[in-house]
């Protein structure tokens, strides 16, 4: 049974009510209560509507909801106004004998509150039967989640094939160690702030830990104890904050390599941070995904400020496959938006179950849609409305979050250029940012998806820098400089120079300048800025272009 089908039988009920009232009315002899009768079933309607007519207004003109009711419940209210009227007119017209002779005394009002009451309980039931729909999707939803959440797993290997132990085991030595913060905070930038001696010291004293670390990475995959068939907020951040934090003490390490003219040792550590980056970005999560792209990265800013130092010796260790075949892979956030998917069918799934606490779930719900503080934090508001959520807006709501992530996913997932893809996502993108959403949960789960898959691009852009960059370090050891001209890699050095995934019509840019060379994309706006510059700090000008800056050969 549908939501027009329980307003039309609200409808119905409505005048079923007056014409009883109307028919009892005028068989009364006393005139008070004659009119009393008459008024209370012309009214009585119209107030009981009222409720669901503010409801819908404030979804509509309030909340700007897209799907909300609001033309089906004013139009019952027009036509109860308009029907009960006609009733009490026609019903109470005399035919030249006074109150006997009007046509509603000849209604039989017992039969019309039968009737009246029939209908009031099929409404009753129609809501019940609505209000159970939701909670049996709900216990659907669930498993949905979590069949979405573990068919995107890392492999389920055994202990000493995961690196999970080893990580658990390497964040809490770090933490018991008072100066760690600090370390984290004074080299914020890894490959920016100078390595001082309170920062030597520090990694000489966790030898053993970064061991642990490098054997972490190592390892084929990482998969944390968790419970991944219900994906909650509680599954978020401790684990994959620590995966950062590990891929910057790394970093860290790695420039201290190189300021020693330990080039094979940093070349190590950009390895280690490439895995830990893949471990991240494996957790079919959105913000696992997004913390695997940062750490990815820290290695692509890693090797860049290593490059300079290579030379014929160390060129073997920088040819190595699990380096230069990390960067030919382009990154995808593909599997980490259908976990993102799962996590959102759980909220859904706890709210279609009624398991969220009424004023945390008005809030969640509310806080983003313009809807004043006032408003649902009124007891007389939110409970009746997040029931009315429950039953009027929660298929809808839930129907167009689907039809958002499964739009995002196809994208994600699709081969064809970006320049394509964007204009799918700005699509989506314009519908969500419409200031009309489609539901109170989609508005709140899914802003952000795109520029996600954006990043994920402008990180694949940083791959294709990185890999000209290494033809180039290789034409430097063979010609002793840099080249002028990216042409003169091709072919000897590199099968074509990329293409720029943000300018299908062009490649991806090659500067040379008197430090060295930019090799950049244009990035998201198509416009050419001048590349990155050798600044690796916040003095680096913000320009929309994406790449590396690889500096001339410098002596160790």
């Amino acid at each position: 049974m549908s939501i027009f089908s329980f307003f039309l039988v609200v409808l119905i009920t409505c005048l079923l009510w007056t014409a009883a009232c109307t028919a009892a009315a005028v068989r009364l002899k006393k005139p008070l209560l004659r009119r009393l009768l008459l008024t209370l079933g012309f009214l009585a309607p119209l107030l009981s509507l009222l409720p669901f007519v503010a409801f819908t207004i404030i979804l509509a003109f309030v909340a700007h909801l897209q799907f909300n009711w609001f033309p089906l419940t004013i139009s019952i209210f027009i036509s109860t106004l308009i029907g009960s009227g006609l009733i009490l007119l026609r019903g109470t017209q005399p035919d030249g004998g006074g109150w006997k002779t009007v046509p509603a005394a000849n209604w039989p009002p017992l039969a019309l509150f039968t009737l009246f009451l029939l209908t009031k309980s099929v409404a009753t039931g129609t809501i019940f039967y609505l209000n159970q729909t939701v909670s049996t999707k709900a216990q659907a939803l669930q498993n949905e989640a979590a069949v979405l959440m573990t068919t995107h797993l890392p492999p389920n290997l055994p202990d000493q094939e995961n690196a999970e132990g080893l990580y658990r085991g390497a964040s809490i030595i770090f933490e018991d160690d008072d100066a760690f913060q600090g370390f984290l905070q004074a080299n914020a930038q890894p490959f920016a702030d100078p390595i001082t001696e309170e920062d030597i010291t520090f990694l000489i004293r966790h030898t053993e830990t970064l061991d642990l670390l490098r054997q972490a990475a190592a390892r084929p995959t990482c998969r944390f104890t968790r419970d991944y068939p219900r994906p909650s907020f509680d599954m978020l951040i401790p684990e994959i904050q620590f995966l950062r934090d590990a891929a910057r003490i790394l970093a860290i390490s790695a420039r201290y390599q190189i300021s020693i003219g330990e080039i094979p040792a940093a070349l190590d550590d950009i390895s280690s941070i490439m895995k830990i980056g893949l471990h991240a970005s494996s957790e079919p999560i959105l913000i696992s995904g997004l913390v695997g792209l940062a750490i990815d990265g820290l290695a692509i800013n890693g090797l860049s400020e290593i490059l300079p130092f290579i030379d014929t010796d160390n060129l073997s260790f920088l040819k190595r496959n699990n380096i230069y075949n990390f960067f030919c892979t382009p990154p995808s956030l593909a599997k980490n938006i259908y976990g993102e998917e799962a996590f959102g069918l759980n909220v859904f799934s706890i709210c279609g179950a009624g398991e969220f606490d009424q004023l945390e779930l008005a809030s969640f719900l509310l806080d983003d849609l313009n809807v004043p503080d006032s408003i649902y934090q009124q007891n007389i508001f939110f409970n009746p409305a997040l029931a009315a959520y429950r039953i009027f807006l929660f298929p809808q709501d839930l129907a167009a979050y689907q039809q958002t992530m499964h739009s995002y996913q196809r994208v994600a997932e699709s081969s064809d250029s970006y320049a394509a893809r964007k204009t799918i996502l700005k699509r989506i993108e314009d519908d969500l940012s419409s200031g009309r959403p489609k539901g109170f949960i989609t508005a709140l789960l899914t802003p952000g998806i795109g520029k996600a898959i954006e990043n994920a691009e402008k990180v694949r852009m940083r791959h294709a820098a990185i890999l000209v960059a290494i033809a180039a370090t290789e034409f430097r050891i063979a010609h002793d400089s840099l080249p002028k001209k990216a042409d003169s890699l091709v072919p000897d050095f590199l099968p074509c120079l990329p293409k720029d995934a943000f300018l299908d019509t062009s490649r991806i840019r090659y500067s040379s300048k008197d430090d060295g060379v930019a090799i950049y994309s244009v990035g998201p706006n198509g416009k050419d800025d001048g590349g990155p510059g050798p600044q690796m700090n916040n003095d680096q000008p913000k320009t929309d272009d994406v790449g590396i800056f690889l500096r001339q050969a410098t002596p160790l």
